[in-house]
């Protein structure tokens, strides 16, 4: 591949890890507004229903969104090498001037973000839960969901 196509490919790279993971927060905001508002109305089936399709899905986009940038740093990584030749016109491009080193690091940054995010939804899950059901709040009461 010539070098322009690679830097298309970069960015392309970029573009769909970045679409990827917008919908993956879609997913995630989209759990914390349905345990804000319904997590003390399901009984304990259909809870660990629901927790077990989001799980399913959450997982996935992580999975997809590290593959992605971890794709998209491999790029970099291989542009910065073809920048430090003579011939190459690639110093105006950031993984070349700046060096390859950020590109190890970012596949696992969004991995940790992403997990955390993850992790957090869940938590943020039973903390309603449990809020809303010492309240006595919904048609499940303390004693049902257990």
């Amino acid at each position: 591949m010539t070098n322009y196509e690679l830097t298309y490919l970069f960015y392309e790279a970029i573009q769909v890890g970045n679409g990827t993971m917008a919908n993956y927060m879609t997913l995630v905001f989209g759990m914390l507004v349905t345990s804000y508002l319904a997590a003390h109305r399901l009984d304990r089936v259909m809870m660990w229903i629901a927790l077990i399709i989001y799980s399913m899905f959450a997982l996935g986009f992580c999975n997809e969104i590290f593959q992605s940038y971890s794709d998209f740093a491999r790029l970099g990584l291989l542009l910065a090498e073809r920048g430090q030749l003579p011939d190459s016109d690639l110093g105006w491009f950031g993984p070349v001037a700046v060096g390859g080193e950020p590109m190890y690091f970012i596949p696992k940054m969004v991995l940790t973000m992403t997990l955390a995010a993850y992790v957090g939804s869940l938590a943020f899950f039973f903390r309603a839960r449990k809020t809303n059901l010492s309240s006595n709040t919904g048609p499940v009461t303390a004693t049902e969901a257990d």
